[in-house]
């Protein structure tokens, strides 16, 4: 059974009612000047319509809800509204709800001082708003453009709202000024959409969207902020420069084919986005959030090195939207997201939290990738400094700061501390990555951090701690060159006064009456000069360098000294080779 046709709100024309339609024709009827029988414009018998034209001027109010325009009539209403002054059809407030435009709808340069209202509307032909002034609110909500709608160069005083709107064919919006806001929430845009060099202040709003075709949005500014949470782009392949002083609001949206989006933002959030195909960000002056993002194919997320649109007229201006200061990109957070498809190039992620993240093995770290680092405090009355220079991840910062190391930076309010154990293994995999693109030093770092956070997770059992303490302490897990250096010459030292001490016997007593006969070797010479100290001395650096392999042949030495001996053969050749170790891992590329 179909339900019949539900009458509107307006006093309507009823032509063509009957039992099949009782609702007829949906015109508001207008009045007739003198009186006689009401009916819409177009039902309007040729003196009538004549009669209501001539008594309109520019400015006039107009009530044309529901009507249906075909032949020259709207060129008629229009022509009655000509204001020769400016050369413009000066129309006050439009109400064109529901209004059917059989042929094409010619507004061009149309002046709505109180605005429009064209919801529902359904444009058959074109419809050309080119170079509109629209003064006060302005709707189009669930509008139909069946074929070109034309907004170029078009100025909205008051907020334009295209919510559920349908463009058929391409909408174009290139050099439109939209101070107080636009809405386009669920609008579909079956062919292109033109947005380039438009000014959109306000609140602008493109929620689930859908962009069938190529869009537009070259010079775009969105001075205050621009969301697309939820849209759909199925086939855009450029999108951008734009700028955004706010925030470019890209959370659940979906691209559907190859993209390069191009903006310099505030912030751009990226939340719960998803990429079906090869994509890349190139972005200036932007805070980026990548949560949970969804990346089928590649996906790239760049610092553009030079200004957008370097060289055209409008340039600075261009740039100046957004910001002045640090052009660089920061990444907040990686959470959650599934990196294998992802590269980041030039970026800081000095406060970026990767708890959460997948495949961060696979992570693509490209150009200067810039991450935290380690507070600058020395010891006191020591020229050197507490924590040795290192890349850190801000996770790092925050779990210290939790623990009351001064220096560090604390969690940002809401933000979890991760334990130890959850920040090795991304350590672990970030130093995989970092070793893919042959960052030697930064995996080097991670390789640090990663060992650092085994050595404070609680592994207690069968010693595995007390080993990562030994590990660090003696060479800063084979990083620390100075450190395996220090205890190299401090162990070398130590035997060097251990073997004088007790491991040489003791020398026997010179003969109290006669002189000593004449040594038999130089070598015996220089010891009766030097003395039984000086002797005992000179024998145990020989006996420490040959323990070394630098000399060969060592004296008769006491148990004491054969220990110590054995100990120096022992742990000279591990200090030498994490010495050796360490520096390869400084230097290596």
């Amino acid at each position: 059974m179909t339900r019949a046709p539900r009458p509107p709100v307006w006093p309507r024309c009823g032509r063509g009612a009957g039992p099949d339609d009782p609702v007829g024709c949906r015109g508001r009827a207008v009045p007739r000047p003198g009186g006689g029988p009401r009916a819409c414009l177009a039902h309007l018998d040729g003196a009538g319509r004549a009669a209501y034209l001539a008594g309109l001027r520019p400015g006039a109010r107009v009530d044309h809800r529901g009507t249906t325009f075909a032949d020259d009539l709207l060129d008629a209403l229009l022509g009655a509204l000509y204001d020769e002054a400016s050369g413009r059809a000066v129309v006050g407030h439009a109400a064109f709800e529901e209004a059917l435009f059989r042929t094409g709808a010619r507004f061009t340069g149309a002046v709505f001082p109180d605005g429009a209202c064209f919801d529902g509307a359904t444009f058959l032909g074109r419809a050309d708003f080119n170079d509109a002034a629209f003064g006060d609110e302005t709707s189009f909500r669930k509008a139909s453009f069946l074929d070109h709608a034309w907004f170029h160069d078009a100025r909205f005083t008051g907020h334009a709202g295209f919510g559920e709107a349908r463009f058929r064919r391409d909408a174009g919006f290139s050099r439109a000024r939209f101070p107080a806001g636009a809405g386009f929430a669920r609008a579909a845009f079956h062919d292109s959409a033109h947005f380039s060099a438009a000014r959109l202040a306000g609140e602008v709003c493109f929620r689930e969207a859908d962009f069938h075709g190529d869009c537009y949005f070259g010079a775009t500014v969105f001075h205050d902020g621009v969301t697309f949470r939820g849209a759909a782009f199925r086939t855009a392949p450029a999108l951008g420069p734009l700028a955004c002083r706010g925030t470019l609001d890209l959370s659940w949206t979906r691209f559907l084919g190859t993209t390069t989006l191009e903006a310099a933002a505030g912030f751009v959030d990226c939340r719960k986005s998803s990429w079906a195909s090869g994509a890349a960000l190139r972005l200036r002056y932007a805070t980026v959030d990548l949560v949970d993002v969804i990346a089928e194919q590649a996906l790239s997320v760049t610092a553009h090195p030079r200004a957008f649109l370097s060289g055209a007229d409008g340039c600075r201006p261009f740039e100046e939207v957004v910001a002045s200061g640090d052009p660089g990109v920061r990444v907040r957070s990686l959470s959650g997201s599934d990196a294998a498809n992802l590269a980041l190039n030039d970026l800081d992620l000095s406060s970026c939290l990767f708890g959460g993240a997948l495949h961060l093995d696979r992570l693509g770290l490209e150009g200067c990738c810039v991450f935290a680092r380690t507070p600058v405090r020395r010891l006191p009355l020591l020229p050197v400094r507490r924590w040795a220079p290192r890349q850190v991840l801000a996770e790092e910062h925050h779990w210290r700061a939790a623990r009351g190391s001064r220096g560090w930076t604390p969690a940002p309010e809401g933000v979890g501390v991760r334990p130890p154990a959850a920040l090795a293994s991304t350590y672990r995999q970030l130093r995989t990555s970092l070793e893919n693109g042959r960052n030697h030093p930064g995996a080097g770092d991670f390789h640090y951090g990663e060992m650092e956070m085994r050595r404070h997770s609680g592994e207690r059992t069968d010693g595995r701690r007390t080993l990562l303490l030994l590990y660090w302490a003696v060479s800063g897990y084979a990083l620390r060159v100075g450190r395996t250096l220090l205890w190299l010459l401090a162990t070398t030292l130590a035997t060097v006064a251990a073997v004088a001490l007790w491991g040489l016997p003791p020398e026997p007593p010179r003969a109290a009456t006669a002189a000593a006969p004449p040594a038999r070797t130089q070598q015996e010479r220089t010891r009766q000069e030097r003395g039984p100290a000086g002797g005992r001395l000179e024998t145990s650096v020989r006996t420490v360098l040959g323990a070394v392999g630098l000399r060969s042949g060592t004296p008769e030495l006491t148990l004491a000294g054969t220990c110590v001996d054995g100990t120096f053969r022992l742990v000279a050749p591990v200090l030498l080779g994490l010495t050796a170790v360490a520096v390869r891992n400084r230097v290596r590329r």
